[in-house]
């Protein structure tokens, strides 16, 4: 559990880390306004782009693992409380 959270925890920070990196052309304004886009501006909104998109994918697949491992716990859990029901049923 706690990999998990360090694990999102440097996921999301990988992720601002890229949307920061897709908006400092502008907020910074090292990109004027109008003008064609520079080197550094298109190097910049692609490699930000491509480490929000993996950390997004990442945050998926970590989420739909943990979703995986709780549907995992809770069959065996399911399976007692059925048995326990049937015992004190009487059938």
């Amino acid at each position: 559990m706690v990999v998990s959270r360090v694990g999102l925890a440097g996921l999301v920070a990988v992720f601002a880390a890229g949307v920061w990196l897709v908006a400092a052309p502008f907020a910074v304004g090292y990109q004027v306004a109008g003008a064609g886009w520079t080197g550094a501006t298109k190097t910049d909104v692609i490699t930000g782009g491509l480490l929000a998109v993996a950390a997004f994918a990442g945050l998926f697949g970590v989420t739909a693992g943990r979703v995986g491992e709780l549907y995992a716990d809770a069959r065996p859990a399911a399976s007692l409380a059925a048995t326990a029901d049937r015992e004190n049923s009487g059938s």
